[in-house]
């Protein structure tokens, strides 16, 4: 009983944990980005940068294949990168399978981009976050994160009314989920000129309440 215990347990410590928002009261918040890199990304990370802030990126494979001195870019800068899966499918209607391997394919391409591969996962729509922490196991990630502010900013056009949605949901220890780039299949707005308007006013913000824009690695340490 004592070793199937201990098996049990050694298979839970591999699995990652799944995380929607550091706890506690940290005096800070993350500001996270899926679906790039895409042509608005170097702008949001100039918008954390001129603050002396860092951001994670969820990075979409697809995208990277097109982007990828973007993302060498972003890693050289000191911003966290994270794996968004390939194609942006709904985890909810994949198999297990099917996740693993759109996870290894993006981390292939992200460290193919930068040198490392990301220990972060975030599934689009935060999908069936179980079954991609099933998938993430055996070293392709550590945490599967989600969100805990989610201001749509992918169906607004405008980035005062982003920003009012981050500010008005935001406290410490929150992970904020926007987007740098359009993913596959898009619903929303067809630009994120919108989200790099409301970071270059939410970064400055944060700080002023006395909360810093941290990446999410940094944010649960």
């Amino acid at each position: 009983m004592r070793a199937v215990a201990g098996g049990l347990a050694r298979r839970l410590l591999r699995r990652p944990r799944v995380v929607y928002r550091a706890q506690g009261q940290p005096a800070a918040v993350a500001l996270t980005f899926d679906d790039g890199p895409a042509e608005w990304t170097a702008g949001i990370a100039r918008a954390l940068e001129a603050h002396g802030c860092r951001g994670t990126f969820f990075c979409l494979g697809e995208a990277v294949s097109r982007r990828p001195e973007v993302v060498a870019a972003l890693a050289d800068a000191g911003h966290e990168l994270g794996n968004h899966l390939w194609t942006h499918a709904d985890p909810e209607s994949q198999s297990t399978e099917a996740i693993r391997a759109e996870i290894d394919r993006t981390a292939e391409a992200i460290r193919g981009a930068c040198g490392t591969s990301p220990v972060l996962v975030r599934p689009p729509f935060c999908g069936a976050p179980r079954r991609v922490a099933r998938s993430a196991g055996r070293g392709r990630a550590g945490l599967v994160v989600l969100r805990s502010v989610d201001p749509a900013d992918w169906s607004s056009d405008s980035g005062p009314e982003i920003a009012e949605r981050v500010l008005s949901a935001v406290g410490p220890g929150d992970i904020v989920c926007m987007h740098d780039g359009i993913a596959p299949g898009n619903s929303g707005t067809e630009s994120r000129s919108q989200t790099l308007e409301a970071v270059e006013q939410l970064v400055p913000a944060l700080l002023e309440r006395g909360l810093r824009p941290v990446t999410v690695s940094q944010l649960l340490r």
